[in-house]
């Protein structure tokens, strides 16, 4: 469709210039020397329906006021024409200079094509560019190196995954244009295919990277057409399911239409991307040629080195060899710090794909395989390993999350390779490579009974999601089958399949629950039993959350599951499941905070307003904030409202101790202004004292600008006083920040709304999880709504992120009791659902 799009355009073009008085000129243009090129994807054959039209005009002396008008006209009439047009007019020499000049202005010049005009002349300037640019090659080179270094950095992300651009990002259009521009500048070749003549390309499987090309243009041209004709790289999440559904990509059993669609578009990004790094080695190798290197000690006589990578020595072929001299090669690399060389990776993948059953036939094949499995030295070859189909050989499971996308923003890679960043990441933390951000990460690990374990869960924690379910129970039911293929035996298995199964436990508890109330860390401690397996999940679970991205990796989410491993090793270490004496616990808080502030007050002014005062605020608060409230309790005087910002360190999040005198709804109020402010609430501790005053505890993100933090809380402050005493009018002015916050990005999203009453979890409380919309309001609406069900909140946390509001509330009735009955029950779940519906 490209190219026929293409063609049309010449003849349009082509239409317009004679139209415009072209022919009436020709005299001029052939013996003045002009000539109209195409550029980009235009010179290409590529043109898109909303591509840019990019033409050039070159001349060899100064263009006629007559030949200036025909550009103007033609100009005009494309634009009348609703395209977008990318143009100039230079001389052949300034040209020339651009292009040396400016990256882009070079690629696009390389993509050249003659559409009109003065073919002697064109050549002229062909000859002219081609023979500058060889004799800047060398310098060249560090410029596509860098440029492929940017591209990887910008789309790299998060955001980029889950709504990857089909130009630019990584895998897409732009990595074959790269392989074409420097097979152009490198090796003389004026088409792509061509490289096949070289030997070192001669197995480059080039046929599939084109078909890989075919399958991202034709979502591209869906893609412009679903944006209304205008140029749209990005593949939104709503233009996924469209285009999903346009192409025939049905629901399953086990998978959507969309899961399946972009399932099989990452299988051609990921193929292009690593088609085209190959493409770069091997490139290198050419371009760059160096000496071998000294061979490192004990490297067997099969293999030499070249350039940080083992290579064959000359004459070995290794599918004629030995097929374990594959997983020797793996072995060495991996116990030198070695890659492998661009030729061997080849053999490798034939070798599998050719003699793969003779390979797990073999004794010592499995033993081999662990053994790089379980200390990855180098986790880049894990990545070869997935690539050329190693690791499907071994562990057949692994096939079914290749190239497996996750339907969210939450993560930055498909399934399998996301697998293979918690591996390389357990390998940092050994390291320590996290220690300055997060102390004490690689202590644990040292720690570790059988490190190598944690590698192994690392690799295979998300095997279920091959299958429909819960993919944790899932991975684990899978886990002994899978180890007893690799010859693993004793307890790995049970400790293996627990990982896996669990490895969501600590996210899960330190995101929806109250880490204050003791029972959740005791409940967290019956199900892990010991520091050993505690150990293995917390690292397993930092690992899992950086390598899914930056939302679930968070400092504040880190610095949840930090604190929440503290506490419960802290009991496992105890060797007791059960809370001490409660009524202890209070008394000693109390001395412990009386000798703290009785320097400052009265002894007698402290205790009475320890009377004020519930048992739960003494049983669930630190010391240190429950000297900072009573600070601010017994300095009000006759101030309405008195906070203490405490700016966290490791996170970007401000926590606010608040004193003031209880208002009805007065958490909905301060969860109001806080979102008229852009800061979203993480958490919020509510106690009320009997003598009417609130001593709260929020957390939230600081302030958008980090130049303006105070001026922004001294305006949040303000706000609070309006609001508490009614004078803001907040449901009028939330709902005009939602009307002006809503951004097409978040309009679908692929968690539906759900909420859950759970009457267990805590002894005091009654636990309200909701699942809703991440639309601003939503949090101040719930709290409102929770309010006018005659319940009193408590504590709250919630995570707002691209796609949802997750949230849980400790709540009570109006006597202070959990909440009873199925009618009242029911109620309450009709109202919420009222509310994030």
């Amino acid at each position: 469709m490209t190219q026929s799009y293409t063609t049309l355009m010449d003849r349009f073009l082509h239409a317009l210039f004679l139209q415009s008085g072209y022919r009436e000129r020709s005299a001029e243009i052939l013996n003045e020397g002009i000539a109209i090129i195409a550029l980009g994807s235009y010179g290409r054959r590529e043109l898109c329906l909303g591509s840019d039209v990019d033409l050039l005009v070159i001349h060899q002396s100064q263009l006629s006021p007559e030949m200036n008008e025909i550009i103007s006209r033609v100009l005009y009439s494309l634009w009348d024409a609703k395209l977008e047009v990318g143009h100039g007019v230079k001389t052949l020499q300034e040209c020339i200079r651009a292009g040396m000049s400016d990256f882009r202005s070079l690629t696009s010049l390389m993509d050249m094509r003659l559409l009109m005009g003065s073919r002697p002349f064109f050549r002229l300037f062909e000859e002219a560019f081609w023979s500058k640019v060889d004799r800047e090659k060398g310098s060249l080179l560090s410029r596509f190196l860098i440029y492929q270094g940017k591209r990887a950095e910008k789309y790299g992300n998060q955001g980029y995954f889950a709504e990857p651009d089909i130009k630019e990002g990584l895998g897409g259009l732009r990595n074959i244009h790269f392989m074409a521009w420097m097979a152009r500048v490198y090796f003389k070749i004026t088409d792509l295919r061509q490289i096949k003549r070289f030997p070192a390309f001669s197995h480059f499987p080039l046929e599939r990277l084109h078909r890989s090309e075919s399958f991202l243009l034709k979502v591209r041209n869906r893609l412009h057409y679903l944006a209304g004709g205008r140029r749209e790289d990005r593949l939104l999440i709503p233009f996924q399911i469209q285009i999903s559904r346009s192409l025939g990509y049905e629901d399953t059993p086990s998978y959507t239409g969309p899961e399946r669609f972009m399932r099989n578009l990452y299988l051609h990004l990921n193929r292009i991307r690593y088609g085209s790094e190959e493409f770069q080695t091997r490139a290198l190798d050419l371009i760059d040629p160096r000496p071998l290197e000294p061979l490192p000690n004990r490297l067997p006589a099969d293999f030499q080195v070249l350039k940080g990578n083992i290579v064959l020595r000359e004459g070995n072929l290794l599918k004629a060899r030995d097929p374990l001299l594959l997983l020797r090669a793996f072995e060495q690399a991996n116990r030198q710090g070695l890659f492998l060389g661009s030729g061997l990776i080849w053999e490798a993948g034939h070798l599998i794909s050719g003699r793969g059953k003779e390979i797990l036939s073999h004794p010592e094949a499995h033993g081999l395989f662990v053994s790089i499995l379980m200390s990855p030295m180098n986790p880049k070859l894990l990545r070869l390993a997935l690539e050329i189909g190693l690791v499907g050989l071994f562990i057949p499971e692994f096939k079914k999350i290749r190239n497996l996308a996750q339907f969210s923003h939450y993560h930055i890679e498909t399934v399998d390779l996301h697998s293979l960043k918690t591996v390389e990441i357990v390998h940092q933390i050994a390291r320590g490579a996290y220690d300055g951000r997060w102390p004490g990460l690689s202590e644990i690990f040292r720690e570790l009974q059988h490190p190598e374990w944690l590698y192994l869960a690392g690799l295979l924690h998300d095997i279920g999601k091959g299958s429909k379910g819960d993919h944790s129970r899932k991975g684990a039911d899978l886990i002994p089958r899978i180890l007893r293929r690799l010859g693993m035996k004793g307890r790995v298995a049970k400790d293996l399949s627990f990982l896996v199964q669990h490895h969501l436990l600590l996210v899960n508890i330190s995101q929806r629950r109250d880490l204050n109330d003791e029972k959740t860390s005791v409940q967290a401690a019956q199900v892990i039993s010991n520091v050993e397996t505690l150990n293995l999940l917390q690292l397993l679970t930092v690992a899992d959350s950086l390598a899914t991205g930056p939302v679930a990796g968070s400092d504040w989410k880190i610095m949840l599951l930090n604190e929440l491993y503290l506490k419960v090793r802290h009991i496992l270490e105890r060797g007791i499941l059960a809370s001490p004496d409660a009524t202890k616990r209070v008394e000693q808080n109390k001395g412990n905070l009386l000798r703290l502030l009785s320097r400052r007050f009265a002894p007698k002014e402290i205790l009475q307003l320890m009377e004020q005062v519930s048992t739960w605020y003494f049983l669930s608060t630190r010391l240190d904030d429950m000297a900072e409230h009573f600070l601010l309790a017994l300095t009000l005087q006759k101030r309405r409202f008195s906070w203490t910002l405490q700016k966290l360190n490791n996170a970007p999040v401000t926590r606010v101790l608040l004193c003031t005198y209880d208002r009805p709804g007065l958490f909905s109020k301060m969860v109001g202004v806080f979102t008229l402010n852009n800061m979203d609430v993480l958490s919020g501790n509510i106690f009320t004292l009997k003598n009417g005053l609130a001593l709260d505890i929020y957390e939230v993100t600081n302030p958008l600008d980090p130049f303006r933090e105070r001026e922004m809380w001294s305006k949040v402050y303000s706000d609070a006083m309006e609001a508490i005493e009614d004078r803001l009018p907040l449901d009028e002015l939330i709902e005009r920040k939602e009307r002006a916050d809503l951004f097409p990005d978040r309009v679908y999203s692929p968690f539906p709304d759900r909420m859950r009453i759970d009457n267990e979890a805590s002894d005091f409380f009654t636990i309200i999880e909701i699942i809703g919309a991440a639309r601003a309001g939503l949090l101040y609406d719930l709290a409102k709504e929770i309010f006018s069900q005659g319940l009193d909140i408590r504590f709250a946390r919630i995570n707002r992120d691209k796609e949802k509001t997750a949230g849980v509330f400790y709540v009570r009735d109006a006597g202070g009791q959990k909440v009873s009955g199925s009618a009242e029950m029911e109620r309450i779940k009709q109202g919420i659902l009222s509310v994030i519906g």
